[in-house]
């Protein structure tokens, strides 16, 4: 995952990019990979963030700064990004409608459960193929020590 600073600096460049396009006459549509780019650093720093309230232990042990630090780049990060979505939300209101950005915001949503559900699944099979894998290795190391004992009880009575 990408750090919360690059990703706020992605969502301002492509923020940034779609507003002097808007300006200088392109059509919204037009747009759509800045839009998309925008949309992707701002889940990134939504997920930095969310990580950030319960960050791994290697990241707790090494973290700089302090506490307050990083409540406040979060703070700023979010009011930025919040501020942002804001203008987004009139440009594409103003172009094409509210039910068309409604719509659009349900489509992001259902993608993105989507991809969370896939992203479950990989994890359920990746456990699963783990416990297999552990199951028959116990099951051959079971199979080979009961096979040497037999070996050993009929060599000693041979």
């Amino acid at each position: 995952m990408i750090d919360p600073v690059s990703a706020l600096a992605i969502a301002t460049s492509a923020y940034n990019a779609i507003k002097k396009g808007i300006e200088m006459g392109r059509e919204l549509e037009d747009m759509g990979s800045q839009l998309g780019s925008w949309f992707g650093a701002v889940s990134d720093v939504r997920n930095a963030e969310e990580e950030a309230k319960d960050p791994p232990l290697f990241k707790k042990l090494i973290a700089k700064g302090s506490v307050e630090q990083e409540a406040m780049r979060a703070l700023f990060a979010r009011k930025k990004i919040e501020q942002q979505e804001k203008d987004l939300r009139e440009l594409i209101v103003w172009r094409w409608g509210t039910e068309e950005y409604t719509a659009m915001m349900r489509d992001r949503i259902k993608i993105k459960d989507t991809r969370e559900r896939t992203i479950q699944n990989q994890r359920r099979k990746m456990r699963n193929l783990i416990m297999n894998t552990i199951t028959i290795a116990a099951i051959a190391a079971l199979t080979g020590l009961l096979i040497m004992f037999l070996i050993g009880i009929i060599q000693n009575v041979g």
